[in-house]
């Protein structure tokens, strides 16, 4: 929280116009009402599975109740909550409409994501779980009616609108509709790493140059622009010939989300 408190002020000042979090949940039971308190106004909340035991094998430790407990807490609180879901077949394909359905329910938009090649899992099982979201969609025009909707948030997800439900459902597709192009993401790490593309291993070091604590942070902005200037054209994830390619060793928790 001690973060949340630090870059806060930047909200008051308007410095900064918006602050959000990407979490598990696990957490939000306690801490939903104090980020309102320090200007948060929406969370973006990973889960993969409404099922008990399957969320504890895909978590490898921990418990849906937890979650949904902090789910309820950050609407409560006032936050907006937005589910996102990666697809994963053989393991939510069955929960697709269930999804669709409490999100709805709840007030929470949805958005799905295609598995990407991350972290330490051999090449079968990420070909085993891969669902793109074309297959995706076509499973939920079968009870949905899904209406287009011509918007953008400044990332990577198309988003469609449900008649039924009123909610909104966006669809982050790196493997079947590569958005490289209009990417404008970077990530800094906790430990000052400065990651241009979450499928490339490439980094600026930001670190040493907050370390150098020069006169107006010169070293730090050169460091900076000169990383987004290396920005690369694209990831090299492929899945298309049944074989992975770009597998990134890095774990999707290390950079964020």
């Amino acid at each position: 929280m001690s973060f949340f408190q630090g870059i806060s002020r930047h909200l008051i000042s308007g410095a900064l116009s918006e602050l959000t979090l990407t979490t598990n949940g696990s957490q939000l039971t306690k801490f939903a009402k104090p980020l309102v308190d320090l200007g948060v106004k929406r969370v973006n909340i990973s889960l993969d599975t409404l099922d008990p035991e399957k969320f504890k094998q895909i978590t490898r430790w921990g418990r849906l109740n937890q979650v949904l407990e902090g789910i309820q807490a950050a609407k409560k609180a006032g936050l907006a909550v937005k589910i996102n879901t990666v697809a994963l077949k053989k393991t939510n394909e069955k929960e697709l409409h269930k999804f669709v359905q409490w999100c709805g329910d709840e007030g929470f938009d949805l958005t799905f994501i295609e598995v990407m090649p991350m972290g330490d899992f051999g090449p079968e099982d990420r070909l085993d779980q891969y669902w793109s979201l074309k297959d995706l969609r076509s499973e939920l025009v079968k009870k949905w009616t899904l209406e287009d909707l011509d918007i953008s948030t400044g990332g990577p997800a198309r988003y469609v609108k449900v008649r039924e439900t009123e909610q909104k459902i966006g669809f982050i597709t790196p493997l079947t509709h590569n958005f490289c192009e209009s990417c404008n993401r970077v990530r800094l790490t906790c430990t000052g790493q400065l990651f241009m593309c979450l499928g490339q291993e490439e980094d600026a070091d930001l670190r040493s140059a907050l370390r150098e604590n020069s006169e107006d942070d010169v070293l730090l902005r050169k460091r900076i622009r000169n990383a987004v200037d290396r920005k690369p054209k694209g990831h090299d994830f492929d899945y298309s010939r049944q074989k992975v390619l770009g597998q990134m060793p890095r774990y999707m928790s290390h950079t964020g989300g």
